[in-house]
């Protein structure tokens, strides 16, 4: 066998076992910034205008192996109740995804409501908290015809026969899980030119069972998300956006930094950005905005010791999002937000 030979084996083998590994794990974007109910649920309800609503797609690892693809839709709109006194608002929204990994299709579909409480700690509101919770379900499928195991594994003729002892149930193939999310927020603006934003969340806060075995014990660990934000005015063109999170999940850790700006051009705004996953990715932000719609483009350009199989090709995703301001509103609007 010569060494290209061995060379195939062994990134086979290595993919292999990153693709368990990632399968473990919830999925992942890299314009965490655009998938806000995802990310907290304190971010329900928290923007300038009556409604906001996005969608979301993203694609990776098609060099080596069937492409994971993610398809996101979210929205949510605020409510000021009266008895608040223009202190504080409620948020609702709702947030769906749907992800598909690998040869075996294995799926996981989301659908979850949020809601969030938001209290201003000064006069005007430009300092307040949110508290936003999640209560949604699950469901985990994925198609046994399409899986090889070990034991399926002719050592004789040296190919994969039929059949298989390994306990996967039929009946198992789908299943269903509740799931709870919660998560808190500080939100700043300082003056007309700059704002900040810090918080975190726990999703999976009730460990719920997952398994396709029938009696396993295996539960979903819960995930945390710590993220901060500035946003700060250069001049009346040029609006900078630096922001960093960190995610830990089933013992696995990703920080992601870097910023975006934004280019103002008479009624288009031109987005930029540059952004590393640590030790993984670089990941170049390019897109256009117009009325209140924004379509984001991001790039994946892999930089891990998988590069040698990768060839340095990463994950593709794109992001649409829509705010909604009615030129007459009937909302009440207590909360300030950096006007740009």
């Amino acid at each position: 066998m010569n060494n290209l030979s061995f060379k195939n084996i062994f990134l086979f083998l290595l993919l292999i076992a990153g693709g368990w590994k990632l399968g473990a794990q919830d999925v992942h974007y890299t314009q965490m910034y655009a998938t806000p109910l995802y990310i907290n649920p304190a971010f329900t309800g928290n923007h300038e205008c009556d409604y906001r609503a996005g969608v979301n797609y993203r694609e990776q690892d098609a060099s080596f192996t069937i492409p994971f693809v993610t398809y996101t839709a979210w929205g949510d709109t605020r409510f000021s109740p009266r008895f608040l006194n223009q202190r504080g608002w409620i948020g609702v929204g709702a947030h769906m995804y749907y992800d598909n990994a690998g040869h075996g299709d294995l799926t996981k579909v989301q659908a979850m409501l949020l809601t969030s409480y938001n209290q201003g700690f000064n006069y005007d509101n430009s300092l307040y908290g949110s508290l936003g919770i999640g209560l949604g379900i699950t469901n985990r499928s994925i198609n046994i015809n399409n899986l090889i195991f070990g034991d399926q594994w002719d050592s004789l003729n040296y190919v994969f026969g039929f059949g298989t002892q390994e306990p996967i149930l039929l009946e198992n193939s789908s299943i269903f899980y509740p799931d709870f999310n919660l998560g808190v927020s500080v939100h700043h603006l300082v003056n007309e030119n700059w704002m900040y934003e810090i918080g975190g969340s726990i999703s999976h806060i009730n460990t719920p069972k997952e398994s396709f075995y029938g009696t396993s014990n295996n539960r979903v660990g819960r995930k945390y998300i710590a993220h901060a934000t500035v946003q700060y005015i250069l001049s009346s063109r040029f609006l900078i956006k630096p922001e960093l999170y960190f995610v830990a999940h089933e013992g696995v850790q990703e920080t992601i930094l870097g910023a975006n700006t934004v280019f103002n051009v008479i009624e288009l705004k031109l987005h930029g950005g540059l952004w590393h996953r640590l030790g993984r990715d670089i990941m170049p932000v390019v897109g256009l905005e117009y009325n209140r719609f924004t379509v984001l483009f991001s790039y994946d350009i892999n930089v891990s010791n998988q590069r040698v199989a990768t060839n340095y090709k990463g994950g593709f995703e794109v992001s649409l999002t829509k705010q909604f301001c009615a030129r007459h509103s009937t909302k009440r609007r207590p909360c300030k937000f950096l006007s740009f």
